[in-house]
């Protein structure tokens, strides 16, 4: 054999085996997406975690009164629900075929867990200890912090896309906004100095900007004299309380949310501004602007009803721009 017919043979040979190894390589390559999953949704919740969803989640569990309002106002259903006695802005009927999974400070984890939810959303501060049981039992869940008024806001328009409603999120969020630009319009160019106290049965303390009374307040542009205190705890939205430091404030208005049995605790504070002579000397008292607060307003978050707490305190503080509405 000629060696030049040698060479034409081995490159012959040579291109053969390429373009074979070129052709069983893109037979066995899977095409980009085809055998890959792309989530319905994936949620960062307030702990920092990642949630995907797969798929639209069509059994959902809700661990708060709060959360479920949301959810029902932006058409979205529960199959699990928290036992509780407070009004929330969603008709009976739609409910009556919601199980109950205990109340919301003790849910029965083994009843969420026999409706097999693929989603649980629950309570920042309240819920943390139930993740491991409902991961281990393949469960998502989610933990939302619900305080201010931009947490009202953002939960709307989680809800819709949990619910696959985006619009008609988006349609009561800008209602609510459009709610409290009517109230933020009405606000007189001043200044009013508040205090704002949180009562329980045991205790007093002074409410910061982040908890729900003290965020109304922001909102309002009162100066409340606990802006910038120290928290009790990391994250807590209360400072410590003390009569001395309110007299050194000497705030125009006193604002008071209680926690607990409220008739009690307001007869109790009463009682003490009468007999201690220190409560006489502050404004607020002397003025009578010692005001306690609804706790359906001011202890829990009012969700879509902000507005509506919005326009109760700005009352309060400034009885005569509202002096005409009925």
């Amino acid at each position: 054999m000629k060696l030049s017919t040698y060479f034409k043979m081995i490159s012959t040979l040579m291109i053969v085996t390429l373009l074979a190894a070129g052709c069983g390589g893109q037979s066995n390559q899977t095409a980009p997406g085809k055998n890959s999953q792309v989530a319905y949704l994936t949620i960062k919740d307030d702990l920092g975690r990642s949630v995907s969803l797969m798929h639209k989640p069509e059994k959902v569990v809700v661990l708060s009164p709060s959360f479920l309002e949301l959810l029902y106002a932006v058409d979205g259903k529960a199959v699990g629900r928290p036992t509780s006695t407070a009004k929330i802005g969603i008709e009976a009927e739609r409910l009556q075929s919601v199980s109950e999974v205990g109340f919301v400070y003790n849910v029965n984890v083994e009843k969420v867990v026999a409706l097999q939810p693929d989603l649980v959303i629950a309570m920042q501060g309240l819920h943390e200890k139930l993740i491991p049981i409902l991961e281990s039992s393949k469960i998502p869940v989610i933990i939302l912090k619900y305080k201010t008024y931009e947490d009202v806001f953002e939960k709307i328009a989680l809800m819709g896309e949990i619910a696959g409603t985006k619009e008609k999120s988006q349609n009561l969020t800008q209602s609510v906004r459009s709610k409290l630009q009517v109230v933020s319009d009405k606000l007189p160019n001043k200044t009013t100095k508040i205090a704002i106290l949180h009562a329980t049965a045991k205790s007093v303390t002074l409410e910061l900007e982040n908890s729900i009374a003290g965020n109304t307040a922001k909102f309002l542009r009162l100066q409340n004299i606990a802006a910038g205190s120290r928290p009790i705890d990391d994250g807590a939205d209360t400072a410590p309380y003390s009569l001395e430091k309110l007299v050194e404030n000497d705030p125009d208005i006193i604002f008071v949310v209680t926690m607990g049995d409220a008739a009690k605790i307001e007869k109790t504070m009463r009682d003490d501004v009468e007999n201690n002579p220190a409560w006489s000397t502050l404004r607020a008292v002397r003025d009578k602007k010692l005001v306690f607060l609804p706790s359906e307003l001011f202890l829990l978050n009012p969700g879509l009803k902000t507005p509506e707490a919005a326009a109760y305190m700005a009352k309060i503080v400034y009885p005569e721009i509202y002096a005409n509405d009925k």
